[in-house]
């Protein structure tokens, strides 16, 4: 891991994992403009067909009319890595639903350092599957 980033850079990153979860459980689409770049992209894997959303815009209207959010995205496991002039931050959400089932979301992001602060500029967020045990031995 590069040492690089500040720690005033590393904690501004980390409250934006936390800020992204926080923005999306209070359904304030108005403040998405503190948590993703106009040029901002938004993947979606591993929750049916992939889906890819460029722009704030376009990334506002899938979540805003999206029903699938959970009640609450509790943001753990943040890491942030600078290498070759790129940053990535890396965070788990765990989220219970609606029905009381609960599931996780590996998010890997790049973020950049903008006049107004750090923004997500690629988010990848991929649902966690069960990892199958391995084979019994015959």
């Amino acid at each position: 891991m590069s040492h690089g980033l500040s720690l005033d850079d590393r904690l501004a990153i980390h409250e934006l994992a936390a800020r992204y979860g926080n923005v999306i459980d209070a359904r304030e689409w108005n403040r998405l403009d503190r948590v993703f770049s106009v040029d901002g992209t938004f993947e979606l894997r591993g929750f049916g067909a992939p889906a890819r959303f460029e722009g704030r815009d376009a990334i506002r209207t899938m979540l805003e009319f999206s029903t699938g959010h959970p009640v609450a995205h509790h943001v753990t496991n943040v890491e942030v890595d600078q290498a070759d002039g790129e940053t990535t931050l890396f965070f788990k959400v765990i989220g219970p639903g609606p029905k009381g089932r609960v599931g996780s979301v590996d998010y890997t992001d790049i973020v950049r350092h903008e006049p107004e602060g750090w923004r997500i500029v690629t988010h990848i967020a991929t649902l966690r599957r069960p990892i199958a045990p391995p084979p019994t031995p015959s």
